[in-house]
């Protein structure tokens, strides 16, 4: 699979998005982000796990 840039760190307003399907990342202040590559609903990277 190959391995896109890694956009974070982001800035302090934005958060780190995902794209379960392809790997995609980017940097958004949305609270929502749908993939440009695949059309899946990414991930927000930016909220802690539950422990």
């Amino acid at each position: 699979m190959p391995r896109w840039s890694d956009p974070a760190p982001c800035d302090e307003n934005e958060r780190l998005f995902e794209c379960p399907g392809c790997g995609t990342r980017l940097c958004s202040d949305r609270s929502s982000v749908t993939c440009e590559r695949c059309g899946e609903p990414m991930q927000n990277l930016s909220v802690p796990r539950p422990e």
